[in-house]
């Protein structure tokens, strides 16, 4: 029994065969009465600059349903001869003019794509169905299926499962940022989480590091990291713990205090001193501190520091 794309709901799943590559995308048959184009974007999740590069002519592959079929694009002759067929020029003449209308302005030959699917064969000549699909800049396709979403579905599943078990992963930094540095893993972006500007400064672009997972949070497409040596340092502390650390960083309302492969954060309200306003009255870079851990927050990577006493 034919049905038609339309009838696809989103969320679905579906297998598609590619039967046509262009440079802008590509065009699929889901084994209904109509194809669908699938943009070059949502071919994968990683950036390509051709369809190539991600699939093949007359692979099969799994789609992501993530849109309403967007209408008619195609229409039906009951008697077509191969003549016809043959007449690039022709085709092209009756699929502008349908998609001029459709879409109520005119529309260039070089933003169509043009497909001829025969249905039947019969003695008066051939039942076909011509497709047409817009991929211009100024009117981009509508999205309905997608590679890209079905991927990066997976790859979230993927970063929440290998923080569940505490993976060791890997990522290459792309460039620093004003908290640390943006890397991807398992296809998505994500930030290594830093505190003082040694430590960032410490990061080197290209350079491949072991990390962490802390945060997985999809809705904001946001993948949280630290280094694989501060998060084992943290395994070590307790809270209540009394550690001894040389101040790195001092800022208007906190020092960063190195603990050994890992800053700590001493707030002002946490000082010695009750009524501490500018933390550069006590201290300088490089003083030696001993301090309380009160908190220790894996999630973020922080640990708050409470002052035992003048620097020692």
């Amino acid at each position: 029994m034919s049905f038609s794309l339309d009838s696809f709901q989103v969320g679905d799943l579906i297998t598609g065969k590619i039967i046509k590559l262009e440079p802008t995308g590509v065009l699929v048959d889901f084994y209904t009465v109509q194809l669908a184009y699938v943009p070059l974007l949502e071919l994968s999740l990683n950036e390509i600059q051709s369809p190539e590069e991600a699939v093949q002519l007359n692979e099969i592959r799994e789609f992501l349903v993530v849109g309403n079929y967007d209408g008619e694009h195609d229409i039906f002759f009951s008697h077509c001869s191969p003549e016809t067929l043959k007449d690039s020029d022709r085709l092209y003449e009756v699929a502008l003019d349908l998609a001029s209308e459709k879409c109520g302005h005119p529309v260039n030959r070089e933003d169509l794509i043009v497909q001829t699917k025969v249905l039947a064969i019969h003695r008066h000549g051939l039942s076909v169905r011509i497709y047409w699909f817009l991929c211009s800049q100024e009117h981009p396709p509508t999205v309905s299926f997608s590679i890209r979403k079905l991927e990066m579905r997976k790859a979230w599943e993927r970063v929440r499962q290998l923080q569940a078990e505490d993976v060791t992963v890997y990522g290459k930094i792309l460039n620093k940022t004003s908290r640390g540095a943006l890397v991807k893993i398992e296809g998505l972006y994500g930030s290594i989480r830093t505190y003082v500007d040694k430590q960032r400064e410490e990061l080197v672009g290209g350079e491949e590091l072991p990390l962490n997972i802390i945060q997985v949070r999809e809705e904001y497409n946001h993948v949280v990291l630290i280094q694989r040596s501060v998060s084992i340092r943290l395994r070590h502390l307790q809270i209540g713990q009394v550690v001894s650390g040389i101040i790195r960083g001092i800022k208007n309302y906190d020092v960063f205090v190195d603990i050994g492969d890992f800053y700590a954060w001493l707030p002002t309200s946490k000082m010695f001193h009750p009524s501490v306003d500018d933390p550069n009255q006590f201290f300088k870079i490089n003083d030696h501190l001993k301090a309380t851990i009160i908190k220790i927050d894996p999630e973020n990577g922080q640990v708050v520091l409470e002052s035992c006493g003048s620097s020692v």
